[in-house]
């Protein structure tokens, strides 16, 4: 409320371009904090542990130490894969074909579905806001295929054609009605294409979901 009575405007809305990259350096601070904090932390508590366990005599109380080094070596593995969700460290240090494969192979071994990347032609490094879109827009279409689609094989394509980066990701699952008011998810992956010039298609059918992400390399 201001000093006449009128009520306070709110501050303008940041633009969509911008507005990603504030929540993208929050998801990389809390990255940060958590593999720094709370996994030191946590393999402190994981050496105390073990060491504890080394020092007892009583099995009972051995087997209570060996409980505690586990479920600590389970929170640090936990914490690791969330600061990796939230700010994949490959991204920054090699790139988003690096990202993507290791991606694929984490998911691949955690679950019952299969992943692949394959490229068609060897893929330059793009822009660092364009590799981050492409990497968000893969994390919540396989997240889709997986958790809504039931998909039991994932194939991510990367290739670049015409100065543009292409983002194919085809799936098994059961498919969904492209034409129903789209999700969270599926707006998320719209508006990070478009905030950098670039577009988003998909079809779906019974056998599956197709969806082509075509972004510039440098926006």
């Amino acid at each position: 409320m201001s000093a006449s009575g009128h009520p306070t405007p709110s501050p303008p809305a940041l633009p969509t371009r911008q507005r990603l990259a504030v929540q993208e350096a929050e998801r990389a601070r809390i990255a940060r904090d958590l593999h720094d904090e709370l996994g030191q932390l946590l393999t402190a508590l994981r050496l105390s542990a073990s060491a504890l366990a080394q020092t007892l005599q009583d099995p009972a109380q051995q087997d209570l130490a060996c409980d505690v080094l586990a479920l600590a070596q389970d929170a640090l593995e936990r914490i690791r894969r969330l600061a990796r969700g939230l700010h994949p460290p490959q991204l920054d240090s090699f790139g988003l074909v690096a990202a993507l494969q290791a991606l694929c192979e984490d998911l691949s071994r955690r679950g019952p579905a299969r992943l692949q990347l394959t490229l068609a032609t060897p893929v330059p490094r793009a822009a660092a806001e364009v590799e981050l879109a492409a990497y968000r827009i893969a994390q919540e279409a396989i997240s889709n295929a997986l958790r809504h689609g039931q998909a039991t094989h994932v194939r991510l394509h990367l290739s670049v054609e015409a100065s543009l980066l292409q983002l194919q990701i085809d799936d098994d699952g059961r498919g969904h009605d492209i034409d129903a008011a789209p999700g969270f998810g599926r707006l998320a992956m719209r508006e990070r294409a478009t905030a950098l010039g670039g577009t988003l298609q998909e079809t779906a059918a019974a056998t599956g979901t197709c969806l082509i992400a075509r972004l510039p390399l440098h926006a």
